[in-house]
């Protein structure tokens, strides 16, 4: 069975119940993370996050839940590596569980093609269309066409024209269960509930040893090749207040705007790992 870790902070009992009761319904074994109490830090222990770098990215400066959140997903990521757990299932204890989980976690084939496979959805992917899916998936078009592929990359396209973009879906998987996943550059940014590799544990502690962004976008400035998804239908639903509040958005000054211009979202290491990996004709 897939190793599963829960994120839970040692005064919030009543979402490891929460949480716990959904597991054991659905049989399957976890190991409780003590998640960091981002409040209870020292300026040291801070460190790792580039604050004022943060502010140009986000608008706003990091609260002490966003430094505790990233703390105790790193400790997940540093686990595998010390132990070398090769895939793992990750859950925070505000997650509301689908009972598909169990299909999908109970053969490695579902999953093993990807470094990192986002079980639960939020923008740009809300709106993607099934529907187009399943067609390209009967016409056995699984990979993105080329740009000279017209009539074809049109047809793609359909799948993903409600979302934004430079997000892209480069490859679709008929899992063993019946589910969709989607291969895609970026992967939706929510980490309440995802699968990860070694490999892609490895790349993120690298990716968040100098943070300058919220820790669920970790993947979209990770290097190493890595394989990133999402299922075409959610499994999982972030379905409890957030316990990191505060978060209040401030104007930034001229210079920072100007600074803000050349370094907001550049992606380059991911940039380049997608050409490599896809090669720039089906970007």
């Amino acid at each position: 069975m897939l190793k599963t870790f829960l994120i839970n902070l040692d005064r919030r009992s009543d979402r490891l119940i929460f949480v716990k009761r959904q597991l054991g319904n659905l049989g399957i074994d976890f190991e409780r993370i003590s998640a960091v109490d981002g409040n209870c830090l020292t300026d040291e222990q801070k460190v790792f996050l580039n604050q004022p770098r943060f502010a140009l990215e986000c608008k706003r400066k990091a609260v002490n839940g966003e430094f505790g959140c990233a703390l105790s997903h790193r400790a997940v990521w540093q686990r595998m590596v010390d132990e070398s757990i090769p895939f793992a299932l990750v859950l925070e204890d505000d997650v509301q569980l689908s009972s598909e989980l169990v299909s999908l976690i109970a053969e490695e084939k579902n999953y093993h093609s990807f470094d990192f496979l986002n079980l639960t959805l939020k923008r740009p992917y809300y709106d993607i269309d099934a529907v187009e899916i399943k067609k390209s998936l009967s016409q056995k078009q699984l990979i993105r066409p080329a740009f000279w592929q017209v009539i074809k990359r049109k047809a793609w396209r359909m799948i993903e024209v409600k979302a934004i973009v430079k997000w892209k879906i480069y490859r679709l998987h008929a899992l063993h269960n019946g589910m969709i996943a989607c291969e895609c550059d970026f992967a939706p940014s929510l980490a309440c509930c995802y699968i990860v590799s070694l490999q892609g544990a490895k790349q993120m502690l690298l990716a968040s040893d100098n943070l300058f962004y919220p820790i669920d976008k970790v993947w979209h400035y990770c290097g190493g090749l890595l394989k990133e998804g999402f299922l075409a239908e959610p499994l999982a639903f972030q379905s409890l207040d957030s316990d990191i509040p505060h978060r209040v958005r401030f104007k930034l000054t001229f210079w920072q705007k100007f600074i803000r211009f050349f370094v907001k979202g550049r992606h380059w290491r991911r940039r380049l790992d997608v050409i490599r990996m896809y090669g720039w004709s089906r970007l």
